[in-house]
């Protein structure tokens, strides 16, 4: 079996806010991340430490990147169009793997909102935007391209 990795440069956040089936690049990124978790149930007693897996999953992806205004046709999805969608409360489609998936790349796909919204601007450097998406019914689908 052969191993081919992965560079994070080509794995990308892709979102639908508009609703129109086309995906577009949350841009421009500096890093993307998922992160999961399961609630743990607490089962100890007098007989002995147990733990089980519950029932609730979590999961968010956190995208961190350079602020990016654009005119006419819209390329990418920018941080204005990223706020607008969180001041909204919008539910959209995202999906996140590599940008030109080869067989056997895992994509992740799922509708999210956006939780947290963030803009920096420091001095001597480029505005920056930082966002959380929550998975809204979790957990995201994972697909293994053929």
């Amino acid at each position: 079996m052969a191993e081919t990795k992965v560079s994070g440069r080509d794995y990308l956040l892709f979102a639908d806010i508009d609703d129109d089936g086309t995906f577009k690049p949350v841009a421009c990124l500096t890093s993307n991340a998922i992160t999961s978790s399961l609630n743990v149930i607490d089962a100890t007693s007098k007989c002995g430490d147990q733990f089980q897996p519950g029932p609730a999953y979590n999961q968010t992806i956190k995208a961190d990147g350079f602020a990016i205004d654009q005119t006419g046709t819209a390329s990418k999805d920018s941080y204005n169009q990223l706020y607008n969608a969180f001041i909204a409360g919008t539910v959209f489609d995202i999906k996140m793997g590599e940008a030109t998936p080869v067989a056997g790349n895992v994509i992740y796909t799922g509708a999210v909102f956006i939780s947290a919204f963030d803009v920096t601007a420091a001095d001597k450097e480029d505005v920056k935007f930082s966002a959380t998406f929550t998975v809204a019914v979790p957990p995201l689908t994972q697909t293994v391209t053929a």
